[in-house]
């Protein structure tokens, strides 16, 4: 019938722009191809707060369920969180609300990200503001390895009689974590 099959195999480590010698795609050792500034890895985290949380200090503390373990595939990759979810802070008479919520990864803290509210003038009322957050943050090629990090969300109210509350069974928090190629 005239068909010549033919079977090769092509062993490479790294495939090349023939203009300019700049790596267009790299196989690792697992052969997976690894295209520069692709996403490699990506992880969905959900958590439920089961009982309700609520923190009257200001210092900060873990938000229950919130913590998990992601592990980098490169160490030279860069890494992108995001927690999203929803919360209420507690303004007491006559003040405005201020709250604050930080991821927390590699034992080290985050960003701290303000919610903050009027309270409508301050004429005597006590007053609870829902907040939606979404926080990002990024985690450099200097700052980890390929051992497993640890993330997890925290927060912590103002001063003064304030309250930051995370309520039971009301809503899902998520994360997203993305790896990218170096």
């Amino acid at each position: 019938d005239g068909d010549c099959p033919m079977s090769s195999i092509l062993k490479v480590s790294e495939i090349q722009d023939p203009t300019n010698g700049n790596t267009a795609v790299s196989i690792d050792s697992s052969g997976n191809s690894v295209i520069k500034g692709h996403i490699i890895k990506f992880h969905r985290h959900f958590f439920s707060v089961t009982s309700t949380q609520t923190q009257t200090s200001d210092s900060y503390s873990d938000v229950t369920g919130s913590s998990f373990t992601f592990t980098p595939l490169s160490s030279t990759s860069t890494i992108y969180m995001t927690f999203t979810g929803v919360c209420r802070g507690y303004a007491p008479s006559s003040q405005d609300m201020i709250a604050y919520v930080r991821p927390h990864f590699n034992g080290a803290a985050g960003n701290a990200f303000i919610l903050q509210a009027d309270n409508l003038g301050k004429l005597g009322d006590t007053v609870w503001f829902p907040f939606f957050f979404c926080i990002a943050q990024q985690i450099n090629p200097a700052d980890h390895t390929t051992s497993a990090i640890t993330m997890k969300l925290q927060f912590r109210a103002g001063s003064n009689g304030q309250q930051m509350q995370f309520v039971a069974n009301q809503n899902h928090l998520a994360t997203d974590v993305y790896e990218v190629a170096p």
